[in-house]
């Protein structure tokens, strides 16, 4: 009975409201129909949206029955000095205005930083400045246009995605773009996103100079639809547009906002802008419910569009504040039910129509019911923040050929970004970097000269062991065995690391990267075995020529000690021997008055005949391995020091030495390459290359003069030293031609750079084991085992002679036959004079005469024998010496006498 009582009076009182005279509530709205000098021309839409929405809430008879609402409007041209004056209006003239609607940012803070004076409460549905938040500054302020601050963490999002982490701010100097600035400033830096801003006032075109020359990429512009049609025309003018520029525009211009309108003079025509436009992005809160829910108007998001749309005689896009228009449609409906709480409750004897500017307690009702207002308009959700902040999402499109398209949404309460992956860029190569790509380029050995040399050192490595393989199979020839093959090894390993190295030192290459975390062991490999490499096969080289010169040095001391013993006892038999021929007397007394020293030449040419014998039976002696291999490792001793000291107390790392930028000639992409030489570097590393380079280089020269000492000396268990000596030159060349040149003029070039250092270890490689190893594979080849000589009681057969040896022989055969004949004539003068002393002794006084003749003759012999028996004169004399090739002994002596005193060689050059 209770229930249907109460349902009696509701019904009563709402037939009673209807058939009543209604009690108008009056309201104040201003509504910017054209941008003036430049705003938002957002009430050519959102008027026509708020009197739509007067007309649906007037026409419900369950919100605010027995009221009707009624606005009064002026056009505000979104200039903040005209609207005070429309402000005063509001409030002087009757009659008084419950609630007032505004419209773009700087007309709402005028109106709503004045307003509470008179106790009114302000709904903005056009407001975005971020300083209407600002409760202190606006405490009567709410919006159902959400904050421009919402849309900054949905741009920081769109950085963060991008992976842009620098963009510049273009703003128009107002209030609201100014504040937007500094917020999403201070957002990307809490980010690590760099930021720069350049504002403009009317004219920017000097602020676009200003981004061309900051090399400007990203673009986040700030400033009302007139200013922005001015922006992107300078856009096309000054070239930031395009592949390389990235624009993000405010969402709540018109779609075609772009078209020049032809009051404005822009120097650009239609299809310039839409091209300066092509690809920008937007983002906006969003302003239109697009599912399929009614809102508390029975009318979904769509059908309101639908709507309005039939209102306008022309395309919506170019019409102002269409976007906005459902914030405007809420805004009345967020008014009416708040003015339907206030009159629910009020005390019964206050009503609504009561208000006045003075009374508090309505404006603080009213307030109260605004602040809780919440419901479901067509453009969303709607309810407000404690600062009154309207709460949406915000959304993001993006122009793909002149059309808006939908890229995602941002949820700022959750901050969740849900992207549908629909963006596009120009030449679809991705987004475009933020600025000026630098791009790391490491210098690294091309393939052209790094792929040949490994060719050609697989080569070598591939030869060395088919080397070594063939001496181990013949090592028993006396080619191999008198070469002492186990040096001859060493050099092979020697030559192989070398190569080896080559793998290393061209890396990282074309095709073959390496990882910094591996460079370092890298660098220490390639030092460690190009210089143990290095050391094995000069080393083995060195110590052969070493041991032939000292060899050489003691044996010519030793002989030259031994010259002066050996010489005596061939002096005194020849003395006794020639003391028992009547005529020697007379031959010598000839042979001194004629200056022929017969006598000395042959005593001098036995000496020199058993000196070579003796020389030649010690140098033909067998060489233990272990001298060689005592020289080879006090070589590598030196290395191992060195390169343990150096990778212990000054390691080798990687460092980057950076060369000028340039510009690829064939990408469109805005990048730049900067050439890096990725290097093996040591904090003293001078110091330490001066050590090993010094230590391998006067080791070079000393090798070097070694060679030239030994080259006449021929050991024959060192059979192969003239060909090592020629390697060794070999090598001494082309290092120390190469280390300046590499070390020096061509260090930052890395194709040359490996070029020498590959050339100069190929070559060298290859003719030093060409050279030791050619002769003796040759000579396996073509001379059977047959034919080498034979092996006899640990002694070899005759040797060959050497050069020196075969010019010294042929000197002396020559002068063998010059002095028989002058022997021959001597002797037919010496038989002639015979004749004539035996007719003087038939005479007494030739008798007297040959008495006195025979005795000078033997004091003068005498005197001769005192003259000519020292050493001095035996080294003075050249041996008449004939060695014959297929006797028994290689020094045996034939000497003639000869009146010719003249010498041919010095002693030292006997021992020699």
């Amino acid at each position: 009975m209770f229930v249907s009582t109460s349902w009696l009076l509701l019904w009563g009182s709402i037939v009673w409201a209807a058939t009543a005279e209604p009690v108008t509530l009056h309201i104040g709205g201003t509504f910017p129909m054209e941008s003036g000098s430049g705003g938002w021309a957002g009430g050519e839409a959102c008027l026509p949206a708020v009197q739509m929405a007067l007309e649906d809430v007037n026409n419900r008879l369950d919100i605010l029955p027995g009221y009707v609402l009624n606005m009064t409007n002026h056009n505000s041209q979104c200039q903040p000095g005209l609207a005070m004056q429309q402000l005063y209006d509001f409030l002087y003239k009757p009659p008084t205005k419950l609630m007032l609607l505004t419209g773009c940012s700087p007309v709402t803070t005028v109106i709503a930083e004045a307003a509470p004076v008179w106790k009114l409460v302000v709904l903005s549905y056009g407001g975005s400045s971020p300083a209407l938040s600002n409760r202190n500054r606006f405490p009567t302020l709410f919006r159902t246009h959400p904050s421009a601050n919402m849309q900054n963490p949905t741009r920081i999002h769109i950085m963060e995605k991008f992976k842009w982490k620098r963009f510049t701010i273009l703003m128009s100097v107002e209030e609201v773009f100014v504040t937007t600035a500094k917020d999403l400033e201070a957002l990307a830096r809490k980010k690590g996103i760099r930021v720069d801003r350049q504002s403009f006032y009317g004219d920017p075109k000097d602020a676009m100079k200003t981004l061309q020359r900051q090399d400007a990429r990203i673009i986040v512009g700030l400033f009302y639809v007139t200013e922005a049609r001015k922006v992107l025309c300078q856009a096309y003018h000054h070239g930031l547009y395009g592949r390389r520029y990235v624009w993000f525009f405010i969402g709540w211009y018109a779609d075609t906002w772009y078209y020049p309108p032809p009051e404005e003079h822009l120097n650009c025509t239609a299809e310039q802008m839409a091209a300066a436009a092509e690809y920008h992005f937007t983002t906006e809160s969003v302003m239109l419910s697009r599912d399929n829910l009614p809102a508390i108007s029975d009318m979904t998001g769509m059908q309101f569009q639908e709507r309005l749309t039939r209102h306008f005689q022309k395309e919506t896009a170019n019409v102002g504040g269409f976007p906005e228009a459902p914030l405007a449609y809420d805004a009345v409906w967020a008014l009416a039910l708040a003015f339907n709480c206030t009159r629910n409750n009020l005390p019964s004897h206050i009503r609504l129509e009561n208000f006045s500017y003075d009374n508090k307690i309505i404006a603080d009702t009213l307030f109260q019911c605004v602040k809780n207002t919440s419901f479901r308009g067509v453009s969303g959700k709607v309810m407000f923040s404690d600062s009154g902040d309207r709460i949406a999402r915000t959304q993001i499109e993006q122009m793909q050929g002149g059309k808006y398209k939908i890229m995602g949404y941002y949820d700022t309460t959750s901050g969740d970004l849900e992207w549908y992956n629909k963006e596009q860029w120009l030449n679809g190569r991705g987004p475009p970097p933020d600025s000026t790509v630098i791009k790391k380029h490491a210098m690294t050995v091309s393939n052209e000269f790094y792929y040949p040399t490994i060719f050609f050192s697989v080569l070598g490595i591939l030869a060395c062991v088919l080397i070594y393989i063939f001496t181990q199979k013949h090592r028993e020839r006396l080619v191999i065995f008198q070469s002492q093959p186990e040096c001859n090894n060493i050099l092979l390993i020697g030559c192989s690391l070398c190569l080896f190295s080559l793998f290393l030192i061209g890396l990282p290459s074309d095709d073959i990267s390496v990882p910094e975390s591996l460079f370092p062991f890298l660098c220490h490999a390639r030092v460690t075995i190009l210089l143990f490499g290095f050391t094995f096969a000069y080393g083995s080289m060195f110590a052969k020529v070493w041991i032939v010169h000292r060899m050489g040095a003691t044996e010519n001391q030793q002989l030259a000690s031994r010259q002066k013993d050996e010489l005596k006892p061939l002096l005194s038999n020849f003395s006794e021997k020639e003391e028992n021929t009547p005529w020697e007397g007379i031959r010598t007394l000839i042979s001194t008055m004629v200056g022929r020293q017969a006598l000395m030449r042959k005593s001098s040419g036995q000496a020199y005949g058993a000196l070579l014998e003796k020389r030649n039976t010690v140098l033909n002696q067998p060489i233990s391995p272990t001298k060689f291999y005592v020289i080879v490792a006090a070589l590598t001793a030196v290395d191992i020091f060195v390169c343990f000291v150096w990778i212990l107390i000054d390691p080798l790392h990687l460092t980057e030495q950076k060369f000028p930028l340039f510009t690829p000639a064939d990408s469109e992409e805005d990048e730049m390459i900067m050439p890096v030489l990725q290097q093996c570097q040591s904090n003293q590393q001078e110091v330490w290359i001066g050590i090993i380079m010094g230590f391998k280089c006067l080791l070079l020269v000393f090798g070097t003069f070694l060679s030239y000492e030994t080259r006449n000396l021929k050991l024959r268990f060192i059979n192969d030293s003239r060909f090592v000596g020629l390697a060794i030159y070999n090598v001494a060349v082309m290092t120390l031609v190469t280390a300046p040149v590499v070390t020096l003029l061509i260090h930052g070039k890395v194709d040359a750079n490996f070029a020498f250092i590959s050339l100069t270890v190929l070559i060298c490689t290859y003719i030093s084991v060409g050279l030791i190893y050619g002769p003796k594979i040759r000579h396996i080849i073509k001379v059977p085992p047959s034919a080498d000589e034979v092996q006899q009681n640990g002694n070899t057969g005759p040797a060959v002679m050497s050069k020196v040896d075969q010019k010294r022989y042929d000197m002396l055969r020559k002068e063998n036959e010059t002095l028989q004949k002058q022997i021959e004539e001597k002797e037919r003068k010496i038989h002639e004079c015979r004749e004539r002393l035996e007719q003087l002794t038939m005479n007494s006084e030739t008798e007297d005469m040959n008495a006195q003749l025979l005795r000078g003759s033997n004091k003068q012999l005498a005197e001769d024998n005192m003259t000519y028996s020292t050493a001095t004169t035996l080294t003075t004399t050249i041996p008449l010496i004939d060695l014959q090739l297929n006797g028994t002994h290689p020094g045996q002596i034939y000497a003639n006498d000869n009146d010719d005193d003249r010498s041919s060689t010095s002693s030292d050059e006997i021992l020699l």
